[in-house]
């Protein structure tokens, strides 16, 4: 696909670009283009008059001047007029004397006041993509937590400051195994002997039933 644009015209189109972006010229226009759809297709710049440094030239872009005695407009129509891939042209433009003659050969068309407005929605999108968002608490509810937890810039220096502790994962404390004692052999234990005499001890007896 190959963009033709007529460039002076697209450039004097008032009330699309925001402030910041008018008097982009040639090269800012390019990189909006780059920025856009259509990043990466081949992209003409048609201009009345002289070259100048004003101009996008390299692998993708190629600006072309039509001298003095010759109008953007007459290079735009007879180039798509001879082009053998005029249905896969688009030019960009306004002016209907151009627009008349280059549908009749097949090729697309968009009016540069659109084209424009395409490639500001479409670098707001480009840009939403890229930004990053903070994450963590807002300043207003971080000012209230420091109010409300009593912490001054004098605490946050020193949790800066102390150094947090390196704590080994996976390491469960060893318990020391203990072997079972082994079997002791059973000691034969006697019954204690009675410290008086046998005969003494019945007759003990005997006088207890008596």
């Amino acid at each position: 696909m190959e963009l033709m644009i007529d460039t002076w015209n697209v450039l004097h189109q008032t009330g699309v670009l925001p402030p910041e972006s008018a008097g982009i010229g040639i090269k800012g226009l390019a990189l909006l283009i780059g920025e856009s759809r259509w990043a990466g297709e081949k992209i003409t710049f048609v201009c009345d008059g002289t070259p100048s440094d004003n101009c996008a030239n390299g692998q993708n872009y190629q600006t072309i001047f039509t001298g003095s005695t010759r109008t953007a407009d007459d290079e735009i129509m007879d180039r798509v007029a001879t082009s053998s891939s005029s249905r896969e042209t688009i030019v960009v433009t306004s002016d209907r004397e151009i627009i008349r003659s280059i549908k009749s050969k097949g090729a697309q068309h968009i009016g540069s006041a659109e084209f424009l407005q395409i490639l500001v929605d479409d670098n707001k999108t480009t840009k939403k993509k890229h930004v990053q968002r903070p994450s963590g608490l807002s300043s207003k509810l971080a000012k209230e937590w420091k109010q409300e937890f009593g912490i001054d810039d004098n605490t946050l220096q020193d949790l800066k400051d102390t150094s947090v502790p390196k704590i080994k994962s996976n390491t469960a404390p060893q318990l020391e195994q203990v072997n079972p004692p082994k079997n002791k052999k059973k000691q034969n234990t006697k019954q204690d002997e009675p410290v008086l005499p046998k005969e003494l001890l019945e007759e003990a007896r005997r006088l207890l039933k008596g």
